[in-house]
């Protein structure tokens, strides 16, 4: 039997951690956007920096979003069945990624395929 008292503490505090980070990463895109005395050059990298800034809040979002598809698969009994082969996912899994909703070889097989 999975510890899924555990794994979803694991998860709200995974999930807290990541939105109080999008907050703040939105709040400096917000300071660097509304700054519009900075020379050409310092622009420039200001629009870089403002790039950077938004890819990791994507990425950010994106595991917000696989923690909430996990609390479905809790709420629905499917936590730590493999989406993919239906097999359980290991524990040790579990624990490093509570988030994973494949077992290891059916991630790595999804990760060859898309790349």
């Amino acid at each position: 039997m999975l510890p899924i008292k555990e794994l979803r503490k694991k998860l709200l505090a995974q999930r807290r951690e990541l939105f109080h980070a999008v907050a703040q990463i939105e709040d400096e895109l917000l300071w660097l956007e509304t700054d519009v005395e900075s020379e050409m050059v310092e622009r420039a990298q200001d629009e870089t920096f403002i790039r950077l800034l938004a890819r990791l809040d994507d990425r950010q979002k994106a595991e917000i979003e696989e923690i909430d598809r996990a609390f479905v698969r809790i709420e629905s009994g499917d936590y730590g069945r493999c989406e993919v082969c239906k097999k359980p996912i290991p524990l040790a899994r579990l624990e490093a990624l509570p988030a994973a909703a494949a077992c290891l070889p059916c991630a790595q097989a999804r990760e060859k395929t898309s790349t």
